[in-house]
């Protein structure tokens, strides 16, 4: 329907509107946890030859909040962790050039 109608809309920008690539996104969703209890190995991620990996401190909040005083803040801590971020830097370089958020 937009080929039909978007010329009484868009006038001469309808092609570069409809040529452009799909949105993109940057995520680290919950599932991409490993659960290092069942196997110590994490596989090599496909679509890469340069992954990289750093230590990170994960906090883990138990209670939401808003305009929580700092003396309170630690009250909504469920508990801490040590996590590794694993990131695909040559895939991460390459978004970058194209201007996508992913820093």
């Amino acid at each position: 329907h937009v080929e039909s109608i978007a010329p009484l809309c868009f006038s001469d920008s309808l092609d570069r509107r409809l040529d452009r690539e799909p949105p993109f996104f940057f995520q680290k969703p919950t599932d991409a946890i490993a659960d290092t209890a069942a196997s110590k190995i994490v596989p090599y991620p496909p679509m890469t030859s340069s992954l990289h990996y750093e230590a990170e401190l994960v906090v883990a909040i138990g209670t939401g909040g808003l305009r929580i005083n700092k003396e309170e803040a630690l009250d909504h801590v469920f508990g801490y962790a040590i996590g590794c971020d694993l990131t695909r830097r040559d895939l991460q370089s390459e978004a970058k050039k194209m201007g996508r958020p992913w820093a």
